[in-house]
């Protein structure tokens, strides 16, 4: 069952197309990655998919209620993180989720036993009685989350959550959103982290200049680009003379102290690399492989640098 789907979807700002013609499936219970460069259409994908904007042509369903004709009864199957702070800052934390509650209205006794087992499960039960602008940033995260489970929604909607955080904070949100899908809450998520991409998401879309370039799990993905890396190091390290030669046969990259050599047949390649490493009179002192993550893919599909 497709819990999210779009078809030709498209969104337009005046002669500007931000969405073009896209059609997504995310099933009930991934967790989905939305990827893409700044201004690829992502953030106007998730406008229109959480009713903040309509279409100006195609579909968009949530558990099979349109975005555009349905907009009340999907925003009540729906919990939205965005990346600024959703909550009353002089709120408590409890408080906050009282309120949020009762805009869905929840029966107040519902939302309190809610709130201890969304707050229990998001390790803030222990600050329900502090305002919120208290909190860390971190804790702060993490309330959003919680107000937008409050009312038991179907579909989790992130927004590049992680953005700011410290390592630590940023790993606890990550074990937060493995929980909350775990208990049945299909999740989608926009981020620029590589890493958290790559250990969370089931399945992930590439979107560039309002389309979708690529699709398919992490190692799906991954396979396609085919293209395996290895950092040499040398003496005397002549590196820029060494880079002239090699890149008739292979893309390689120079540092100061060190070469990468990108190519998607190393079994061929490398003897011819190593052999110009001793015509050079060059001692190799370390090699190290690598196989292709989803940054490469990115920048495959995108042909631009992750920023």
């Amino acid at each position: 069952m497709y819990v999210i789907e779009t078809k030709e979807l498209v969104k337009t700002f005046g002669e500007f197309t931000a969405v073009d013609g896209v059609n997504l499936t995310v099933e009930k219970g991934m967790i989905f990655g939305l990827l893409g460069p700044n201004g690829a259409g992502k953030s106007t994908l998730i406008n229109i998919l959480t009713c903040a904007l309509r279409p100006t042509s195609g579909t968009a369903l949530i558990s099979g209620l349109d975005v555009a004709g349905d907009r009340k009864d999907v925003l009540s199957i729906i919990g939205v993180v965005p990346q600024e702070k959703s909550f009353y800052e002089d709120l408590t934390v409890m408080e906050n989720l009282i309120y949020f509650g009762s805009l869905y209205s929840m029966p107040r006794v519902e939302i309190k036993r809610k709130a201890h087992e969304i707050l229990n499960l998001l390790r803030l039960l222990d600050k329900k009685d502090k305002k919120s602008k208290d909190l860390s940033g971190g804790m702060k995260t993490r309330l959003n989350v919680a107000c937008a489970l409050i009312h038991k929604p179907e579909v989790l909607i992130l927004d590049e959550p992680s953005v700011g955080l410290d390592p630590v904070s940023a790993m606890a949100l990550r074990e937060t959103i493995k929980k909350v899908n775990s208990d049945g809450v299909t999740v989608l998520i926009t981020t620029h982290d590589m890493m958290e991409a790559d250990e969370l998401c089931h399945r992930i879309v590439i979107v560039n200049r309002g389309k979708i370039v690529e699709e398919g799990t992490p190692g799906e993905l991954k396979a396609k680009v085919g293209v395996e890396k290895i950092l040499i190091k040398s003496t005397p390290g002549e590196y820029h003379a060494l880079a002239e030669k090699i890149e008739k046969i292979a893309s390689v990259e120079e540092t100061e102290d060190a070469l990468t050599i990108s190519s998607s047949d190393f079994q061929s390649i490398l003897p011819k690399v190593l052999e110009i490493f001793r015509e050079a009179n060059e001692t190799v002192v370390d090699i190290t492989a690598s196989k292709p993550n989803l940054k490469d893919v990115f920048i495959h599909a995108t042909g631009e640098e992750w920023k």
